[in-house]
């Protein structure tokens, strides 16, 4: 299996699943509007720029598997959760529930 597969294959699957999976099983943490959401995203989006230079640092330290469990894996999961976020927010926006 090739490396950039595998780095595929584990953000966007592992990650995409535990962070959309909190904004499902968790609907009241996070934001609820859509400028705080947009706020959050926006935060999260910025704090994705030092990820690389961290994980270069802990892959060297400890290796890849390390690096991928501790520092992309949470960061991506970070960034799914808050774009679910961003998402029902709009969602809630167009068409509000209304019992």
């Amino acid at each position: 299996m090739e490396p950039t597969l595998t780095v595929d294959v584990f953000g966007v699957g592992a990650a995409a699943m535990l962070g959309f999976w909190t904004v499902v099983r968790f609907p009241t943490l996070g934001p609820q509007r859509v400028s705080s959401a947009l706020v959050v995203g926006a935060v999260v989006f910025v704090g994705q720029s030092p990820v690389l230079g961290i994980m270069e640092q802990v892959k060297l330290a400890l290796g890849i598997p390390p690096a991928l469990l501790f520092v992309v894996l949470p960061s991506l999961t970070l960034l799914f959760w808050a774009t679910g976020c961003l998402v029902r927010s709009l969602v809630a926006l167009a068409a509000p529930y209304r019992p």
